[in-house]
């Protein structure tokens, strides 16, 4: 899948940013490492309330804060897809016992091939998996 342009974006904790993507699927997306690889997001890492001020830059391509500060779309897709992979991979194999792609798949309801390509990072991880993940935990320790 193609990257898309932004529709919304807002701040969450620390600094992910809660992205909405144009065909309306939402991804939490931690920018805190490419912050602290450049200089110029030095105002951003330093001042909680300036990150805040984000917002979908022209024609949704950007995440905008200055007209010096801005994060492509296609890093911030980027990093959705790395970040959904290594979270659905350490969810499925922090589980006690272990599970396949195959048992976690059957237990949160999704086909063997979406769980590869969802951590394989080819797909973004969507918000309904991640919290049967979540529901399956509360479930299992209740």
């Amino acid at each position: 899948m193609d990257a898309q342009s932004i529709k919304a974006i807002r701040p969450a904790s620390g600094r992910t940013l809660i992205v909405t993507w144009k065909n309306g699927t939402e991804t939490p997306v931690d920018v805190g490492a490419h912050l602290d690889a450049y200089a110029v997001f030095a105002p951003l890492r330093d001042d909680p309330a300036a990150f805040s001020q984000v917002r979908v830059g022209e024609w949704g391509w950007n995440a905008h804060w200055t007209d010096d500060m801005e994060i492509a779309t296609d890093t911030l897709w980027r990093l959705a897809l790395e970040q959904g992979a290594a979270w659905l991979k350490a969810w499925r194999l922090g589980r006690s016992p272990k599970l396949s792609q195959a048992e976690a798949a059957a237990a949160l309801g999704v086909s063997p091939r979406m769980w590869r390509y969802y951590e394989g990072g080819t797909h973004l991880l969507p918000k309904t998996v991640r919290l049967a993940a979540i529901g399956l935990d509360h479930s299992a320790a209740a």
